[in-house]
């Protein structure tokens, strides 16, 4: 039988800097359009009327 993987080191939670710092660093490499208008598009095709 084998014995189980020793438990991870928790890492310690990213503050807001780090956060803010790695979301602008993958939207620079997704190439994130800035354009409310791209969004609003994005939004309407994953998103479905509500229901009356």
């Amino acid at each position: 039988m084998a014995k189980p993987a020793p438990p991870r080191p928790k890492k310690p939670p990213l503050t807001d800097a780090e956060r803010h710092a790695r979301f602008k660093e993958m939207a620079q490499e997704v190439i994130a359009d800035e354009d409310p208008a791209s969004f609003d598009r994005a939004f309407a095709s994953v998103t479905t009327a509500p229901k009356p």
